[in-house]
């Protein structure tokens, strides 16, 4: 083999060598550039109060679709505030046995069948069910919807929780396929009057 074969060869391997490192770095920088984007531009805005179910809107203001968002809920409270459910109603987090503190649990979305996931087109908002208000109570629904529904199939709802009525802090967390989660931190405050009982921080 002569010298200048050998230096044609050596050149196309270096060259090819070189070329798939660009084109690994520019697809990293490109996914990166990509969940950035979806992480800055991924909004909570809270929903007027309309009956005793309280809502907020996930705002997708990327261009591309956020596929099976995921939205959890952590609230800060005491174990003495779970309350049993009320008669009709079952929920995951109850007295005696089942007692413990909200954290990072499931939430589900404002649409048929109160899904646990779905996706949200880019410039679009998503409604999320949040919570309900009672005289009495805190109801949070769970990915298996609401604690007295019966969803088609003939599937009953189940809450998460029901908490005692009072003043809580908390935090919603949005996940996806495509971004890193993001975290809320709201305010459930059920005796306000500033036209929701939702508040983020």
């Amino acid at each position: 083999m002569t010298d200048e074969v050998r230096a044609a060869i050596v050149g196309a391997a270096t060259g090819a060598v070189f070329g798939a490192l660009a084109s690994l770095l520019v697809n990293f920088l490109s996914t990166r550039f990509r969940i950035e984007r979806y992480h800055c531009t991924t909004k909570l805005e809270r929903q007027p109060r309309f009956g005793a179910r309280i809502t907020a809107r996930v705002f997708n203001g990327y261009d591309y679709p956020m596929n099976d968002a995921i939205a959890y809920i952590t609230v800060h409270h005491q174990e003495s505030d779970v309350l049993p459910p009320p008669n009709g109603y079952d929920a995951f987090i109850k007295p005696p046995n089942d007692v413990k503190c909200v954290n990072e649990e499931r939430l589900c979305w404002s649409i048929n069948g109160n899904p646990y996931r779905t996706d949200i087109y880019g410039g679009e908002r998503q409604s999320l069910d949040v919570f309900e208000v009672n005289d009495s109570w805190i109801e949070i629904p769970s990915e298996s919807g609401w604690g007295a529904i019966r969803y088609e199939g003939g599937r009953l709802g189940k809450a998460r929780v029901f908490l005692r009525r009072k003043k809580y802090e908390a935090e919603i967390k949005i996940v996806s396929k495509d971004t890193r989660a993001k975290k809320f931190s709201v305010v459930i405050d059920p005796d306000d009057t500033s036209g929701s009982p939702l508040k983020l921080n």
